[in-house]
Parts: C-alpha cells; sequence; structure tokens
C-alpha cells in the first residue's frame, strides 16, 4: 500500500475533529493534549532563552484579506495548543501582519507568542515608518524579535532596531536573506555585527548555508531561523503527492509523515534554533510541531535522507 498525501493522513488521524475544537474555543484541547515539555526546544545563544524549534511562517499564506480569516486563526491557536510559539511576519507579506494581528487579539494569545517581523525598505527613515505600521497593524507595543529583510539597507536598519532594544520595544536583532549569492554578505554581517538571529533558506534540496552561514553563526553565537523548510513545497512533489512511500528506516526516529521527515533531516543540525513552516491549516501545524516529539537522525541516517530524495 502507498502512503497516503499528507492532507490525507493527518485528516485521518483526527485534525478534522481539532478543528471544530478550535472554532468552538479558540484555545481549546489538542488533538493529543500535547504539552511544551515533551518539544525540542533550542537555545538563542546570546540570551539562554529556549524556544520550541519548530514554528510558523506566514509568507504567502496569510496575506490575501479575502481567504478565510478563522482558518488563519485556527492555524494561530493550533500552534500555541501544541506547545509552539514562534511567528514571523512581514509587512511586505501583503496584510499578513493585520491578520496576525488580529488573530492574537481575538485570541488573547500576545502574550503567548514569540513574534518576529521585519523592517524591508530602502531608507532610514522609511524603515522607521514601516516599523510603525508594523507595530499597528500587529496590535503591539513590542517585538521578541526584528529583522532586516533580505540584507536591506542593513546598517540604518540594524542602527533603528537596536535603538528600539534601547528602548525595550525589541528583544532581539536579526537580519534575512533567501538567495544562496548572498550567503557570503550574510556572513559577514555575522562576523562584523552584533546580532542575535540569522534568518535563510534551508532544506533537502539546498543546503547552501552549511559552507559559510552556518559556521558564522556557530561561531558568533547567533540563532538560526530557517525558513521554506518543505523548497516552497516542491518536496512533497515527488514524496506524498506521487505515493511514495516514507521509508521503513525512517520510523526509528519518528517519522510518520513527509513533513516530519523534512523538518527532523534540518533539525539535525544543531545550530537551527527554530523552522517556521508556512500554512493556513491546522492540522498542518499539528504535524509540524509534531517533529519536536522524538529523537533526531544521526549524521549517517541525514546523509541516508538525502540520498533517498535525490534517487527519486
Amino acid at each position: 500500500m502507498t502512503d497516503l498525501t499528507r492532507k490525507e493522513f493527518l485528516k485521518l488521524t483526527g485534525a478534522a475533529a481539532a478543528t471544530g475544537a478550535l472554532a468552538a474555543t479558540g484555545l481549546g484541547a489538542s488533538v493529543a493534549n500535547a504539552q511544551s515539555s515533551d518539544l525540542l526546544h533550542r537555545p538563542i545563544h546570546s540570551s539562554g532563552e529556549m524556544i520550541p524549534a519548530v514554528g510558523l511562517g506566514t509568507a504567502m499564506t496569510f496575506g490575501d484579506l479575502s481567504q478565510d480569516f478563522n482558518q488563519r486563526k485556527n492555524a494561530i491557536a493550533a500552534l500555541f495548543r501544541e506547545g509552539a510559539t514562534v511567528i514571523d511576519t512581514s509587512p511586505t507579506y501583503s496584510n499578513a501582519e493585520q491578520v496576525v494581528g488580529r488573530a492574537l487579539d481575538e485570541l488573547g494569545a500576545r502574550d503567548k507568542c514569540f513574534l518576529a517581523t521585519k523592517i524591508s525598505i530602502m531608507g532610514k527613515q522609511e524603515g522607521i515608518d514601516q516599523n510603525n505600521k508594523s507595530f499597528e497593524d500587529l496590535r503591539t507595543n513590542k517585538m521578541e524579535l526584528l529583522q532586516v529583510h533580505n540584507l536591506k539597507d542593513t546598517d540604518a536598519h540594524l542602527d533603528t532596531i537596536n535603538g528600539l532594544r534601547e528602548e525595550g520595544k525589541v528583544k532581539y536583532v536579526g537580519i534575512t536573506h533567501f538567495r544562496d549569492s548572498l550567503n557570503d554578505e550574510a556572513a559577514k554581517v555575522i562576523e562584523n555585527n552584533k546580532i542575535d538571529f540569522i534568518q535563510c533558506h534551508y532544506n533537502l534540496l539546498n543546503q547552501s548555508i552549511e559552507n559559510r552561514v552556518l559556521p558564522a553563526a556557530r561561531e558568533h553565537g547567533v540563532a538560526v531561523m530557517v525558513n521554506v523548510p518543505f523548497a516552497r513545497g516542491r518536496l512533497f512533489g515527488p514524496t506524498a503527492g506521487a505515493g511514495i512511500e516514507i521509508p521503513e528506516w525512517s520510523k526509528d526516529f519518528g517519522v510518520d509523515s513527509w513533513g516530519k521527515f523534512f523538518l527532523k533531516y534540518i533539525l539535525g543540525r544543531e545550530e537551527v534554533t527554530v523552522i517556521i513552516p508556512g500554512t493556513v491549516n491546522d492540522y498542518h501545524v499539528v504535524d509540524n510541531v509534531g517533529a519536536l516529539r522524538g529523537r533526531l537522525p544521526t549524521e549517517t541516517e541525514r546523509k541516508r535522507m538525502v540520498d533517498f530524495i535525490e534517487a527519486l
């Protein structure tokens, strides 16, 4: 028998029932009544604060106001219910900040959230103005993490973010990028500035940050936030969508879905602090956070995972 698609598998394991509970109670009991104490946490090196190592991204999933708001609200509620905390967004993700802010407000869950957003514009004053709008849209007066998006006017915006940290409005300072060609530039920012986080791509189809970014982050004590863990969905094409069976050997480290397979591969690198897969579905959130339970693959097993995917 071939494996079910990710969506079919998760629906059959009870996520559909969880949707009803979420709609009724907002922060009701989870599918498995999971508690955060059994989840993998990783440290933010600059402070020692521990955070759950999977969160929620909002790029290309939360920005369309014509889409079902309650579906997105339920996804956020599921995140907290499962014991995770990190939500990453940006003023450039269409209306995602407004959706996240409204959902956190309606759930009464702002204090449960490790909230990350970005400055993504050229010009120091323009960045200040953009960030003021982010505070308004997110309905908050503080950010856990504020990042310079895609190394855009980095020096000017790092100055702004550091000033906000001194005012107590920002806890951590970060940068992001998404092009392999910018790995060297990102590593230089890490080496020449006091920052807490870097956000970048890393997945089974792209390990380019292993060459410069991860070593620099490790040496300078910078936490790593990983986006696009499913390669914008491309990893699901030749696997779950094609009915390829999950390899039996991966079940030894707790894999029972393709989502967990892909996330556990990334978590096998200890430099990775948190992964932020994007989704609007609460049952995907449940599965993603589930990757934080059980042991992680060894380096030998991680190499086997790469070989398996490359052979498809």
